[in-house]
């Protein structure tokens, strides 16, 4: 019998910002920045393993593909 064991830093990670434990800062400028559309050209994250990098970084990623139409609508406006 094969079982399907998924590591506990995959099963219970956040599915939303508001989820984050101890990222309270940093959830809070990423989700204003997509509420107003305006999207920095970069974010630095460091820490050691476990604080949560990789989590926020798939969260904004998911944030901006739910987002992606008006960010591309803004910025082909700005340039063209």
């Amino acid at each position: 019998m094969i079982k399907s064991n998924k590591v506990l830093a995959l099963k219970y990670r956040p599915q939303i910002f508001e989820d984050l434990i101890g990222q309270d800062i940093i959830a809070e400028t990423i989700s204003n920045s997509i509420k107003i559309n305006k999207v920095p050209n970069a974010y630095l994250f460091t820490g050691i393993r476990g604080v949560g990098k990789t989590t926020i970084i798939k969260q904004y990623l998911n944030s901006l593909d739910l987002n992606r139409d008006e960010i591309l609508k803004k910025y082909t406006e700005r340039v063209g």
